[in-house]
């Protein structure tokens, strides 16, 4: 037994050593900036006594890796106070989640409070035993690094697997199961640059991230307060994980299993468990905006109800039980917040090794041991509460492996395969994706976009040479990265139809199929310059205004109102609900509605959900069209950006005809002329949104990437972005000189990206283009209530109190 005495014997009993080991890990100096250090065993943390605090075997704390530790809740465990003002309000058990003292070990209480966690060293010696034996060609000492980076798949594997794996080995066990250290071994870029990337990158998830924070594991020790030792690993590993994937983001429930992977794994490896479990374990489409994948899952495990528990699918139809209601939450967190963490643990033992399918058995097995029990209630309520309940019910965790492999043993990965795909294709359908879902050419492979960091080349080839490179393989690359960013695009805009679609039934009916015909674009402009025929004058409302007197029109924030008289400067007459009065002007803004009326799903003042789509999904669906093709500058040249591009080229196009298009400006100015949509042209619109952009965002310092987005967001409210993208490929010269001849802008591409995002003209935009920019919205409203008190002061309209 060589290898348990040089690589296991040297731990103490359960895998708990006396010092926090020397390791490389990552600590936050505050909530902004993130820094890597390492710490040393050596420095005290939390201690008042020079050394680090050791939780004893099967106390509070024992089952977490050691820098997780809570060193205060420790110390004050092994030096309670005399008084009872500074002891402990709680107790907390081996996971350090919160224990009440009525939840203590009597002979009442459940199995798995009642039952120590404490390890099995015969258990843990076969264990060793067996990584000695499959290891044999190794010459010397076995170490963890000379152990194969993913263990060889056996039927003996398997079956110990079943069994359990030692606490003590899973930190080093599930990494190599799923294959998480060979991910990170061969990754090109470091989880270091990922989490430098990360905190340069502003993303939109980055603020839900925070919110959910101190919400993912509220009851544990590690994850309760801003202070606690796993609330900065998480937001880092979440930011890396929202970085890496562009199309998840962050999705709460990815959180949840980062937290338990956090307990039990350092911050890189719980990453690099994150990275395999979306890319190898789940299906690509999982963690996606729509949840599509999920969904699909849920269909699949419908079908498998019908198939193995026939009982169980009699008492959900009879009773009209949507079962999804429930499971998907199962599903969505890998049952991380629905199961007692000792069950947790066996069954990411399985999913682990075996995949998704363990996730289908397992809540094949839970509803078997509980068919009996439902069979047996009468009404829907008692059913839907009795379902609920069934993971938290599951107390002996080797009953419930056994039932799960019992039930669905012949549960294999061809048959799951084969039930996603013709439920995904049908959800698919409905989202508009595809046409035909009994066509399974029709489907389009999943897959999961990862973003890189580029290496640097050398200095002297970047002198010479610039970035220009047209190899065979580059041009493989950049032919799929034209596919996939045209796919991007189109998801984008479907998941803002679809949003609209949701939210504002009057758009229910259009249409959302790209008219790439010669006669549309032949059209554009003119419908462009006739928006304004149908257009009624209509406010919204800012403020809420309380209604004193007769003549006097009340309203609340968002209330939409149609304006009957502009006569006088300071108060309007207005219609709502039937009712007509005066109210403060500054009270309301002017809708802008061409050709269509004001819809709240479009307005970012109602809803932040718009803002999300567009900011966080199309405009980096958006960014990528103007980047691909984008010339790098070399060394001796600039900063390169699409909004440099774009400045540049709209500046072009108005100097064309200076003194016209500045004459227009200026009056459009001086007399809002511009208001009835008879004077601006689409390019003369474009150069007066990058000027204001640029006025606005140059005082807050805002970045390039914000100004990209505001002027994406000026374009949807003017229903002019894909006459903007026309202008901007119109100028020749421009385009030649930022963009390589494969890019999109100098490509006929461009033609069928103008088709897709004149698909945005059918819905209503009001979004604010300095919505990222740190302006004080109640500062704001002061502001403007003292200066209606002024106006009506000094028109003696005392009657109206604010």
């Amino acid at each position: 037994m060589d290898f348990a005495k040089s690589v296991f014997s040297s731990a103490p009993h359960a895998g708990y050593s006396s010092k926090v080991p020397y390791a490389e890990t990552l600590v936050s100096d505050d909530d902004d900036d993130d820094v890597f250090q390492t710490n040393d065993s050596r420095s005290p943390r939390y201690s008042s006594s020079g050394s680090d605090f050791t939780p004893t075997p099967g106390g509070p704390f024992s089952a977490l890796t050691p820098s997780m530790w809570p060193q205060d809740i420790l110390s004050k465990l092994n030096n309670p106070p005399e008084d009872h003002t500074g002891q402990l309000d709680y107790r907390y058990d081996e996971f350090g989640f919160k224990v009440e003292e009525e939840d203590g070990p009597e002979e009442n209480s459940s199995k798995l409070l009642s039952t120590p966690f404490i390890e099995d060293a015969q258990h843990r010696l076969k264990w060793t035993a067996y990584l000695e034996f499959s290891h044999n060609h190794e010459v010397g000492d076995l170490t963890w690094d000379r152990i194969n980076k993913r263990l060889p798949r056996s039927e003996k594997l398997r079956n110990m697997i079943k069994q359990g794996i030692p606490h003590s080995l899973r930190q080093h066990l599930w990494m190599r199961l799923t294959g998480a250290i060979e991910k990170k071994s061969k990754s090109d870029t470091s989880y270091k640059d990922i989490v430098r990337a990360s905190c340069n990158d502003h993303l939109m998830t980055s603020k839900q991230i925070e919110k959910d924070l101190l919400r993912t594991m509220p009851s544990n020790a590690c994850f309760c307060t801003m202070s606690s030792t796993g609330i900065p690993r998480l937001r880092r590993v979440l930011r890396g994980v929202a970085w890496l994937y562009p199309d998840i983001g962050y999705c709460q429930g990815t959180g949840v299993i980062a937290a338990n992977l956090l307990l039990f794994l350092e911050e890189e490896d719980t990453f690099w468990m994150m990275c395999s479990i979306i890319e190898d374990l789940l299906p690509a489409s999982y963690y996606s905006s729509t949840l599509i994948g999920i969904q699909a899952d849920q269909r699949v495990l419908r079908q498998l109800i019908l198939s193995y528990l026939p009982e169980s699918d009699l008492v959900l139809k009879e009773h009209d039980i949507e079962l999804s209601l429930i499971s998907l939450h199962w599903f969505l967190t890998l049952f991380a917040s629905v199961v007692h963490i000792k069950v947790l643990l066996r069954i990411w033992d399985l999913f682990f090794y075996e995949g998704s399918v363990v996730l289908f058995q397992v809540t094949l097995g839970m509803l078997k041991m509980k068919e009996s029990e439902l069979c047996q209630l009468d009404n829907s309520a008692q059913i839907f509460n009795a379902l609920s309940d069934v993971p938290g019910d599951m107390q002996d965790v080797e009953e419930l492996i056994t039932m799960s492999y019992r039930v669905a043993n012949s549960l294999g990965d061809v048959i799951i395969d084969t039930h996603r795909r013709k439920h995904l294709a049908y959800l698919m359908a409905d989202h508009g994706a595809i046409l035909n879902p009994e066509s399974s050419r029709n489907l389009p492979k999943q897959q999961l976009n990862k973003r890189h960091l580029k290496r640097s080349r050398s200095l002297l080839s970047m002198m010479i040479w610039g970035t220009l490179d047209d190899s065979e393989e580059d041009q493989k690359a950049k032919n799929i990265k034209t596919t996939e960013v045209l796919v991007d695009l189109r998801e984008a805009i479907l998941q803002v139809a679809r949003h609209f679609h949701s939210i504002d039934t009057r758009n229910a009916k259009t249409s959302l199929q790209a008219d790439y015909s010669m006669e549309s674009h032949s059209k554009d402009l003119e419908n462009f310059l006739n928006v304004s025929r149908s257009r009624r004058l209509r406010a919204k409302a800012l403020l809420d205004f309380e209604r004193h007197d007769d003549d006097e029109l009340g309203f609340r924030k968002n209330d939409v109102i149609t304006i009957v008289s502009q006569r006088d400067e300071h108060c309007w007459v207005g219609e709502l609900n039937g009712l007509r009065g005066w109210f403060p002007a500054k009270f309301v803004e002017i809708l802008d509605e061409r050709s269509k009326d004001y819809s709240c799903a479009g307005d970012d003042a109602v809803t932040e959900t718009v803002t999300d789509l567009v900011r966080g999904v199309l405009c980096p669906a958006l960014k990528a069209v103007f980047e691909h093709g984008l010339k790098r500058s070399t060394i001796l040249g600039g900063t390169v950006h699409p909004w440099l591009f774009i400045e540049e080229a709209a500046r072009r196009e108005v100097e064309k005809d200076f003194q016209s298009v500045y004459s227009r400006l200026v009056l459009c100015k001086t007399y809002r002329l511009d208001e009835d949509g008879k004077v601006l042209m689409p390019e003369e619109v474009l150069y007066r949104a990058v000027q204001s952009v640029n006025m606005s965002h140059d005082a807050a310092h805002a970045q390039m990437d914000v100004k990209f987005r505001s002027l994406i967001c000026c374009g949807l409210n003017e229903q002019v972005l894909h006459l903007w993208l026309e202008t901007l490929c119109s100028c020749q010269d421009i385009v030649e000189k930022w963009y390589h001849p494969w890019s999109f802008l100098r490509s006929p591409g461009w033609v069928q990206i103008k088709c897709e995002l004149r698909l945005l003209c059918s819905f209503y935009f009001k979004l604010s283009h300095d919505w990222e920019l740190p302006i004080d919205r109640k500062a704001f409203r002061r502001a403007l209530k003292q200066s209606v008190r002024d106006d009506f002061i000094e028109r003696s309209l005392f009657s109206w109190e604010l």
